[in-house]
């Protein structure tokens, strides 16, 4: 039974709508300059508008060049690592996607595709994100000045748009790299009338580790043992549009990402002399987590002036973890042979059926109206338990019943420009989330103002509440499968923030831009675990886990963008503070939160050297972050002593770990190097394109802990404690290689 320990101790360590033309991005050429073009690096980022004309805040807008010239682990172009190097962005865990924004949690990031929530965003708990960037058109990126047709999170949206398809002619491209392998492929299905696109992406580490383990057990075989295991994640991204002549575009939308893991041991006895000693122990571990999406949507024009966008989605996520053993000891038969076998399953999940209706009106470059109406069927299964053993012989389940919810949005906004200094962008959004015969309604007002001071300088300002409905509850520090999507219910009512914005903006000719923006957020109703929720019963319902507090951040966001030339980048700066209060939490104080990186500081260069190389390079420098360590120990006195606590019984007079606070050790200041060089063939006859990537993780090999390792060591009479960081990634060099036709 050995291994099926240890497996329960990796298990707790493991612990939009349709586009309209006033809604789209600004295209640009292509980043690979032709024969006759003037060379320029491909760190040009597509804007929407002018900063200095806009009244919005806190936006980004990347396109899938920008995201690709950004050096990351495996070779692999990231959406989210792209948006981590934005200020006002925490990390997380050095390699993982996490984003944290403005002093948010990771939960707090509301994610669509085409408009609809996705609540998965990453692979292999964050190593990879969920994001085939092949498939990708354009991303939006909110931190602030969020419209009112977004909601359901406190921190962030993240708006992809999806390829639509080449209506004329068919195109495609090719990737394999170390970790994975993608293709993308669209075209005409009805030449100028329907169009369609599709990409997928399969990782192929178990077909590297099949043949690994294979030999490795050709070897402990002899020693009667035996392991396996295998990790694979696939993502696959479909659109098909179709043009009627007189009633808009017709668009189907279908997105599947899943992850598979699975881990075992064996061990046997070998070269045993009596029966009764025989012995066969087997364990398997398996996980399994994805989402699936599936969308029709129809735009309509009405007019010259009136768009109307329909949606109708289904989404669905869902997660598995079971574990299992089989332990056998003598021979069977006789009177000393012993079976015993238990396997256990916890399932979570999520389905969504909505259903929105929105309508857009513009008149000239004065005023716009966009207005809707939104509805969301949920059904929750936090927590799905089955369990069965060789002690009762039968299945158990011990299941919550699944939760409903209805979740309805009202919402308009309304863009105003009285004069050519001055614009104010004024929205309202009405959330109402029905649940277990509680009924929150939640009024969520937004607006920012930009006085234009001169063609090139402006001022802004900007105020907006955003409400958050279901939560991810965590106590690791990556994104898992365990960790549940739980809605608030009776017990917990729903999330809010505040956010308060003020910036000033600077552009020259749109090449220079320079914007500082200083912000400052509240938090309310903030979920966390209860202490020592791992003691509690197994049949607590997960409602009773949980405890309920605030939060406050605070900070400075400058960035400085050079959109021309040979050499392209940007260079952000972010200042932050972070608190978080909970009365049941901390005995009843403050405490930072774990990801208060108080310094952050990135910088990001392309430079087209020739119009067949290309060089990029991004740098981060950051405050660490800060985790919870024992700092001291001590022993239980016999002796009566105001400061010494009473003996309980579970310490057997062992040495005994003091956590004076939360969040209480900060680790060492972060920083990484990343380095690449993209070598470009241009094929004339074929009109294909090939490109070598060559890169490096953390090119200078700077160890940074991710957490650290406290021991003891004994000196003569006395003990000391001894900390260690552990870094989890050195360095690591990457290749690809993409075909474009």
């Amino acid at each position: 039974m050995k291994s099926y320990y240890t497996l329960l101790a990796l298990t707790c360590t493991l612990g939009t709508f349709a586009q309209s033309p006033n809604d789209s991005i600004a295209t640009r050429t292509d980043s690979i300059p032709q024969k006759d073009q003037k060379l320029s690096s491909a760190l040009i980022v597509g804007q929407r508008q002018n900063k200095v004309e806009n009244a919005a805040m806190g936006i980004t807008y990347l396109r899938p060049e920008h995201i690709r010239s950004i050096p990351t682990m495996f070779g692999e172009a990231d959406i989210i690592k792209a948006l981590q190097m934005q200020p006002g962005v925490s990390a997380g865990v050095d390699g993982f996607a996490g984003m944290m924004v403005r002093g948010g949690d990771s939960d707090q990031n509301l994610f669509l595709i085409a408009g609809n929530p996705i609540y998965q965003m990453n692979h292999a708990g964050g190593l990879f994100s969920a994001y085939n960037i092949e498939a990708v058109r354009d991303v939006a990126f909110y931190k602030s000045s969020f419209p009112a047709r977004y909601g359901g999170r406190l921190s962030s949206v993240v708006d992809i748009i999806t390829k639509p398809g080449d209506s004329n002619h068919y195109k495609g491209s090719f990737s394999i790299g170390l970790t994975s392998a993608n293709i993308n492929f669209g075209g005409p299905i009805i030449k100028n009338r329907t169009s369609f696109n599709v990409s997928m992406r399969r990782s192929w580490l178990d077909a590297l580790t099949t043949p690994a383990l294979a030999i490795a057990n050709n070897d402990s075989k002899s020693l009667g043992e035996k392991s396996k295991g295998a990790y694979a994640f696939t993502d696959f991204n479909l659109m098909v549009n179709h043009r009627f002549e007189k009633y808009g575009t017709l668009s189907l939308v279908g997105y599947y990402g899943v992850d598979n893991l699975s881990l075992g041991y064996e061990d046997w006895s070998i070269n045993v002399s009596y029966t009764e000693n025989k012995y066969h122990d087997k364990s398997d571990l398996h996980l399994k987590w994805g989402n699936f999406l599936t969308a029709l949507k129809w735009s309509l024009p009405v007019g010259d002036q009136w768009v109307h966008n329909l949606n109708l989605a289904y989404t669905r996520y869902n997660s598995k973890f079971g574990v299992a053993y089989d332990y056998k000891m003598g021979e069977k038969g006789t009177p000393s042979y012993s079976h015993e076998y238990a396997d256990f399953d916890v399932v979570n999940g999520i389905d969504d059926v909505s259903l929105r209706s929105q309508w857009l009106w513009s008149f000239g470059n004065r005023e716009s109206l966009r207005f809707g109406l939104d509805y969301t069927l949920h059904r929750f299964t936090p927590e799905q338990n089955r369990q069965h053993s060789s002690n009762t012989n039968i299945t158990f389940a011990d299941n919550e019943p699944a939760v409903h919810a209805h979740e309805t949005a009202l919402y308009a906004d309304a863009e105003l420009r009285p004069t050519d200094w001055f614009q104010v962008n004024a929205g309202l959004r009405f959330s109402d989330f029905l649940v277990r015969e509680k009924n929150y309604l939640m009024i969520e007002p937004r607006l920012s103002a930009n006085f234009r001071v001169s063609p090139s300088v402006s001022f802004k300002a900007g105020y907006a509440r955003m409400t958050q409905f279901v939560q991810q509850v965590s106590n690791t520090y990556i994104s898992l499968p365990t960790d549940y999507w739980m809605p608030v219910t009776d017990r917990h009512a729903p999330l809010v923030s505040d956010q308060y914005s003020i910036g000033g903006y600077y552009s020259y000719k749109n090449e220079w831009n320079l914007s500082v923006e200083g912000w400052y957020k509240r938090m309310s109703r903030l979920l966390e675990y209860r202490e020592h929720h791992n003691l509690l019963a197994q049949n607590i319902a997960w409602v009773d886990k949980l405890t309920s507090g605030k939060g406050t951040s605070y900070g400075v966001d400058f960035l400085l963008e050079k959109n021309f030339g040979r050499v392209a980048g940007f260079l952000g700066y972010g200042l932050l503070w972070t608190e978080r209060h909970f009365k049941e939490l901390n005995q009843g104080n403050p405490f930072p939160s774990k990801y208060d990186n108080r310094h952050k500081f990135n910088v990001a260069l392309s430079y087209r050297a020739t119009r067949r190389i290309e060089m990029n390079a991004a740098w981060t420098v950051m405050t660490g972050n800060l985790i919870t360590l024992p700092l001291e120990d001590y022993n239980y006195s016999t002796e009566t002593h105001p400061l010494t606590p009473k003996k309980p019984d579970y310490q057997n007079g062992d040495p005994v770990e003091y956590v004076n606070q939360r969040n209480n050790f900060r680790l060492p200041a972060y920083h990484r190097l990343d380095a690449g060089i993209n070598f470009y063939r241009f094929h004339k006859k074929s009109g294909k394109q090939s490109i070598w990537n060559i890169s490096a993780y953390n090119a200078y090999a700077k160890k940074n802990p991710i957490m650290i390792q406290k021991t003891t060591e004994h000196r003569g009479t006395e003990m000391r404690a001894r900390l260690r960081g552990l870094a989890l990634f050195v360095i690591v060099p990457s290749i690809s290689y993409t075909l474009k036709f």
